[in-house]
C-alpha cells in the first residue's frame, strides 16, 4: 500500500501519517530515517534506521509488524532502532515474544538513547538526541550535518587564490552545523523555550493535535500535546524554512485541517507551511 501523506519541504520529503492517538510513522527518506513506527507501511519497511520518540502504543507498536515486513522481503541488513533508554528492555521483550512465537529470529539491533546523545548517520551527518514534554518518557530528534564554511576574510580572493591556500593546508574555513529536520515527537510547546535551537532547524514537524475550539490550549498542554492557537502565539519566532504540521486529531476530516491551517496561518509565518494529511476524504485505516 502506498503511504497516505506525503510533502515535500525543500529538498526533503516527509512520508506517512501522524493520527494522534491512533498511528504516527513518518519517513524521512533523504536521511535513511523514519521517526516512530505506531504502523508500518510496506513502502517504508525497508528504511534502515528507525528512530523511537516514546513508549507509547501509536508510537512503536508496529515495531514487529516491521521487522515481519523486512523478513518478508528478504531484507537481511538488521533495522537500526535508536529508542528512550527506559523502554529498550520491553521493546527487546515484545520482540522475543514474537519470535518464539513463530520460531524465527528477526535482524535487529536497538541502541538505547538520551538526551544529549548524537549517532551517525552518514558523511557528515549525525543524529542529536533532546529532552520533549509529555506525559511519559520522550524525546527528540535533530538531524544535522557539519560543513565548511569559508572565513569572512576569505570571501573576497578569487577562486584560485582560496584553492591555493587550501592545497597548502591554511586555515580557511571554519566548520558550522546546520540542522536539517527535527522532530520533537509528541510533545508541548514548552519544547520551544527549552530547545530555541528547533526554530532554526530547516525543517520542522511539529505536532499540532487540536486546531480550533474543539479542545482548549490547557487541556492540550495538561495531555502533553499542542494546540495551534499555541503555535500562532509565536509565529513570528519561527525561523524555519518549512514547518510540517502533523498528529491531527481523528475529530478533524483531513479537508477540514487543511482549510483551518491555511486560513489561520495567512501572513503569519515567515517558514512555509505544509500539513501531513491525505488527499482522501477520509483518514486511513
Amino acid at each position: 500500500m502506498a503511504v497516505p501523506c506525503e510533502v515535500q519541504a525543500g529538498q526533503i520529503s516527509v512520508r506517512g501519517i501522524s493520527l494522534g492517538g491512533v498511528m504516527t510513522c513518518m519517513q524521512v527518506p533523504q536521511y535513511g530515517v523514519m521517526f516512530d513506527v505506531g504502523h508500518c507501511y510496506r513502502s517504508l519497511a525497508s528504511t534502515p534506521r528507525l528512530l523511537i520518540t516514546h513508549g507509547h502504543g501509536d508510537h512503536c507498536g508496529g515495531l514487529v509488524s516491521m521487522l515481519s515486513l523486512r523478513l518478508l522481503h528478504g531484507q537481511t541488513e538488521p533495522l537500526d532502532v535508536y529508542a528512550p533508554a527506559p523502554i529498550v528492555d520491553a521493546l527487546k521483550t515484545v520482540v522475543r515474544s514474537y519470535e518464539s512465537i513463530q520460531g524465527h529470529e528477526y535482524a535487529w539491533r536497538i541502541t538505547p538513547v538520551q538526551p544529549g546523545d548524537e549517532f551517525v548517520i552518514g558523511q557528515r551527518r549525525k543524529v542529536r538526541v533532546f529532552s520533549t514534554p509529555h506525559v511519559i518518557h520522550t524525546v527528540g530528534y535533530s538531524v544535522f550535518e557539519t560543513v565548511n564554511k569559508l572565513k569572512d576574510e576569505f570571501k573576497h580572493l578569487p577562486g584560485a587564490e582560496i584553492g591555493r591556500r587550501k592545497h597548502a593546508g591554511e586555515p580557511i574555513f571554519t566548520s558550522i552545523e546546520r540542522t536539517l529536520v527535527s522532530f520533537p515527537g509528541d510533545t508541548t510547546i514548552d519544547v520551544l523555550e527549552r530547545h530555541p535551537e528547533l526554530l532554526e532547524s530547516k525543517v520542522l514537524i511539529l505536532e499540532t493535535t487540536y486546531l480550533d475550539e474543539r479542545r482548549t490550549a490547557k487541556q492540550c498542554l495538561n495531555h502533553g500535546h499542542v494546540h495551534f492557537d499555541q503555535v500562532l502565539e509565536r509565529s513570528s519566532a519561527f525561523r524555519n524554512e518549512h514547518l510540517v504540521f502533523t498528529h491531527f486529531s481523528q475529530s478533524y476530516r483531513p479537508a477540514e485541517v487543511v482549510e483551518i491551517i491555511e486560513r489561520r496561518s495567512q501572513g503569519r509565518f515567515t517558514p512555509q507551511i505544509h500539513t501531513l494529511t491525505p488527499s482522501t476524504r477520509t483518514w486511513p485505516g
